[in-house]
């Protein structure tokens, strides 16, 4: 009985969310306590999962300036704030707990993307070359961050303004990504440096492939 009760709600919340006018695919799982503003400009592709707690904020003048691909899971707590600007995520991915993305300057992040906890990504910061001016007062400046697929970003990083993460990348815990970092390296430290590339025998063979269908099959 409990189960039912608890899928009920979860449909209810979900379809006051499209009565709001939020854009949903199918099977989607939105838990309790998240708040979504302006949900006209949220769409959730089939199969997304918000987890408890989380905000999704679409304060821009883009049409739909949050975008989740399909059976990418936002975990508890996460804070995705448009900001004037756009957060595009692909398909696949998994954004940890507590992380907080700022699209001021716009974010996109691939397909296939893992964002461990308490994750960072800010596209703005505070202009400050003048003394005797309040720094609040300086406006402020932007540029986009862009982590493209199959990425995986280990816990508690930070990641700057106009950065670009390349394809199949590893970015070690605690790192600050300051520049961007070439397809398939494994960056560490603050700031980040690339300290390996990940080797092309990292790839599965044929053979593997083979092995690993055959596996799957049966």
């Amino acid at each position: 009985m409990k189960a039912l009760t608890k899928n009920l709600i979860k449909k209810m919340r979900i379809k006051l969310l499209k009565l709001r006018g939020m854009k949903t695919g199918k099977n989607i799982d939105i838990e309790n306590g998240c708040s979504f503003e302006y949900p006209k400009k949220i769409c959730l592709r089939s199969g997304v999962r918000v987890s408890r707690y989380s905000i999704l904020k679409a304060n821009s003048e883009y049409d739909i300036p949050i975008t989740i691909g399909e059976k990418t899971q936002i975990m508890e707590q996460v804070l995705l704030c448009a900001n004037e600007g756009s957060i595009r995520i692909g398909h696949d991915s998994w954004i940890g707990p507590q992380c907080l993305i700022y699209g001021n300057g716009h974010v996109k992040i691939g397909s296939h993307v893992m964002i461990a906890a308490k994750t960072s990504i800010n596209t703005v910061s505070h202009n400050h070359s003048i003394v005797g001016i309040p720094m609040c007062q300086q406006g402020i400046n932007t540029a986009p961050v862009v982590i493209e697929d199959n990425v995986w970003i280990g816990l508690n990083t930070t990641i700057l303004q106009g950065v670009t993460i390349g394809k199949g990348s590893i970015i070690g815990a605690g790192a600050v990504v300051t520049k961007d970092i070439p397809p398939y390296s494994i960056a560490v430290g603050t700031p980040a440096r690339v300290i390996s590339k990940r080797k092309d025998d990292s790839f599965p063979s044929q053979k593997d492939v083979l092995k690993l269908t055959r596996v799957n099959v049966n």
